[in-house]
């Protein structure tokens, strides 16, 4: 990993009326990095992701993205400096096609007129990096979930991404597409792009991650490499205590016995069998 991250996030600082979102957080990416960002509801997460693409703006702290302190106040200024978010919810046109929802906003033009072959043949070139077998002029409402993920990938190359936010990007896909999914992101992490991955499915943070931060209560709790952390400690860490103290073994009273089995037998399938 090179000496200086893609993305440096320090002393960030959000409030809502009433309530302090986000509290001194630190966060940093590594170009080629999968960085799975975790916590409870409420954590933090998505203020901080928000802040980062310029639907929020932070109340203190400085953003460093590609050695240049960045203050974005549209998600449009972020998009442009390299920065896209695949929101859990997609930002899809359903009845637009595939090549109008990767173009929409940034269309090619010749003269006065759309230059329809270009695009096509561009948003062809994309899904091929893709490994998308999907013709172009497709209405997105056509294409299955995982297909219209994949697009918004697509529109987040086009854009020149060096940084692809996903919030909770399993949500709604199969096994399989799951599969399809982390093999593009390996491929994209090998090409250099850094990924923030939030997920509420821990197992997904370990199989795909490199580094993991967690924040609870609006705090930073931890930022670690993925493989010095297990299941048990993640959840410790994301929880604020031990699991046996979270659900804690209590002794129940036992009441008034109400079944009693005794030397029950059934052909070769039971043998004297007894309980209460």
């Amino acid at each position: 990993m090179q000496s200086r991250p893609l993305l440096k996030m320090q002393h960030i600082t959000k409030r809502f009326p009433g309530v302090l979102a986000l509290s001194d957080v630190h966060f940093d990416v590594e170009s080629g990095e999968v960085h799975a960002l975790l916590g409870e509801n409420g954590a933090g997460k998505s203020t901080l992701m928000k802040i980062l693409s310029g639907v929020y703006q932070r109340d203190g702290g400085e953003i460093v993205f590609k050695g240049r302190p960045v203050d974005f106040t549209t998600p449009r200024q972020a998009q442009l400096a390299g920065i896209t978010t695949i929101y859990q919810e997609l930002n899809q046109i359903p009845y637009l096609s595939v090549t109008e929802n990767i173009f929409l906003g940034s269309e090619i033009e010749r003269g006065t007129f759309l230059d329809w072959r270009a695009m096509h043949r561009q948003a062809r070139e994309l899904l091929a990096r893709l490994h998308l077998d999907i013709d172009p002029r497709t209405p997105i409402a056509d294409l299955g979930v995982g297909q219209q993920q994949m697009v918004e990938v697509a529109k987040a190359l086009h854009h020149k991404a060096d940084l692809i936010i996903m919030d909770e990007p399993t949500s709604a896909l199969s096994i399989r597409e799951i599969d399809d999914l982390f093999a593009i992101i390996r491929q994209l992490k090998a090409e250099g792009v850094a990924l923030i991955y939030i997920s509420h499915h821990l197992d997904e943070a370990f199989e795909i991650s490199d580094r993991i931060t967690v924040l609870r209560d609006g705090r930073h709790i931890t930022t670690a490499p993925t493989e010095s952390l297990d299941m048990e400690r993640l959840i410790t860490l994301m929880v604020g205590r031990d699991l046996s103290e979270q659900f804690p073994k209590e002794p129940a009273p036992l009441g008034a016995e109400v079944l009693r089995v005794e030397h029950l037998t059934q052909g070769k399938r039971l043998k004297d069998i007894s309980f209460t």
